[in-house]
């Protein structure tokens, strides 16, 4: 009897998606950016989604900030998980796929793509403000 239980248990939780709880996590593709957590957070919650400064990205990260992704389409930040070469990939725009864990704003990456270079934007002014009168 105990055997069928433990039978039972291992089937229901590989049988979930990704081998965990139903509706927690799944695996995504997005484009964004890579920043850290201290510098993106308040931009975040002003609604900017877009690039950081790529110099003072990597010197937070090499300070030990969190890096995190900047996501276009959740438009939401996720801590990044599982992905030792963030800072190799700060500056580009890219498509990220990987395991998604909603509740908890976290992905773990399975693969990057860079799609081009962003670089920083903050001093470029507006589109409208370029125009010539």
């Amino acid at each position: 009897m105990v055997r069928r239980v433990t039978l039972t248990l291992a089937i229901a939780v590989t049988a979930s998606p990704l081998g965990g709880f139903a509706g927690q996590s799944d695996v995504q593709t997005m484009t964004g950016w890579f920043a850290d957590a201290q510098c993106a957070a308040p931009r975040a919650a002003k609604g900017v989604i877009g690039p950081n400064n790529p110099d003072c990205v990597k010197r937070c990260l090499e300070e030990g900030a969190t890096a995190v992704f900047i996501s276009e389409q959740a438009r939401a930040l996720f801590e990044v998980r599982d992905y030792p070469s963030v800072k190799a990939d700060v500056g580009y725009h890219i498509e990220l796929t990987g395991t998604v864990d909603k509740t908890g704003k976290v992905i773990s990456v399975v693969s990057v793509k860079r799609l081009a270079y962003a670089g920083a934007i903050c001093a470029v002014p507006p589109r409208d403000s370029r125009k010539k009168k």
